[in-house]
C-alpha cells in the first residue's frame, strides 16, 4: 500500500512538472504549436505533414515561428503559407505570407520563418497553407501560444 502511494505521489511530481512550462515562452524556449496536415496534391504521394515551432530567444513579444514542410516523393510542389496571429490579451493582430517549395522525401524540405510583433500574452496562430500540384490543396491549422 505504501510503495502504491509513494507511486501516486511521484507520478502527480512529475506530471506537475512536464505540463508547468507547457505553451510557454520564455528567455530561451521552443515549443510545438501545432501539425498541419492533409492530402498531399500530387494525389499518390506521401500525405503533406508540416511541424510549426514556435521559439522566443531574449526577444519579449516577437516570438519566431517555423513551418518546417514536408516532402514529395516525385520532386516536390510549390507551397504558400499565410500566418494569422491575434494577441488574446491586447486584440492586436497581424498577417503574413510566405512562399516556398516543399522538396523531396529525401533532402530538403521548405522551412519558413516569421517572426511577427505579437507582444506577450497568449497568441493565437492561424496557419493556411495553399500547396499546388496536380490537385492543389489547403491545409487550416492553429495553436495559441504564452508568449514573454
Amino acid at each position: 500500500m505504501f510503495k502504491i502511494a509513494r507511486l501516486a505521489v511521484a507520478a502527480t511530481a512529475l506530471t506537475a512538472i512536464a505540463l508547468s512550462g507547457a505553451g510557454t515562452a520564455s528567455a530561451a524556449d521552443s515549443w510545438i504549436v501545432t501539425y498541419c496536415r492533409g492530402m498531399s496534391p500530387n494525389v499518390v504521394d506521401v500525405p503533406y505533414s508540416g511541424q510549426i515551432i514556435g521559439s522566443q530567444y531574449n526577444s519579449p513579444g516577437v516570438p519566431t515561428f517555423t513551418i518546417h514542410a514536408g516532402g514529395s516523393v516525385w520532386g516536390g510542389y510549390g507551397t504558400e503559407v499565410t500566418l494569422n496571429w491575434t494577441n488574446l490579451a491586447t486584440g492586436a493582430s497581424g498577417s503574413e505570407t510566405q512562399r516556398g517549395s516543399v522538396g523531396f522525401v529525401i533532402g530538403n524540405g521548405s522551412t519558413m520563418y516569421f517572426r511577427p510583433p505579437t507582444g506577450g500574452g497568449p497568441v493565437r496562430t492561424d496557419f493556411t497553407v495553399r500547396n499546388s500540384g496536380l490537385l492543389p490543396q489547403e491545409v487550416n491549422c492553429s495553436g495559441v501560444s504564452e508568449i514573454a
